[in-house]
């Protein structure tokens, strides 16, 4: 049986942080399922303007609960076909890069990613509050 796949967009990584979004009780009616973030989400999360050193801690132990995406060459290729269209922004292109290389669907609240068509492309919202 294959495992199933989600591919975290930033909003979903920052919506939790910020008790907005409750994403690990979203992802329990997912048992088994395999959670990746990528260099992307790392740098917009962590990128937060007077992040405190103990916040930070907390959101590196955060982010360290989910499997790492190397963004290689296929993936950098499929991000220049999604940039062409001109439909997504780089960091958006690159998100759905890595699920498009991961066979991953996106978890996304953001409607650029979320309503973002193209036939190996999968995602849904994650919308369960904390």
């Amino acid at each position: 049986m294959i495992k199933q796949r989600f591919m975290l967009d930033s909003n979903i990584v920052i919506d939790t942080l910020n008790h907005k979004l409750d994403l690990l009780a979203f992802l329990d009616n997912y048992p088994d399922c395999e959670v990746y973030i990528n260099l992307i989400v790392k740098i917009e999360v962590l990128a937060k303007t007077n992040m405190s050193e103990n916040e930070e801690f907390e959101v590196r132990a955060f982010l360290n609960l989910f499997k790492w995406f190397e963004i290689d060459r296929n993936t950098s290729e499929i991000a220049i076909q999604i940039r062409r269209t001109r439909e997504l922004r780089l960091p958006d292109a690159l998100i759905a890069a890595s699920s498009i290389s991961l066979n991953a669907t996106v978890l996304s609240n953001d409607p650029h990613l979320r309503d973002y068509k193209r036939s190996d492309y999968k995602s849904m919202p994650c919308l369960l509050s904390a």
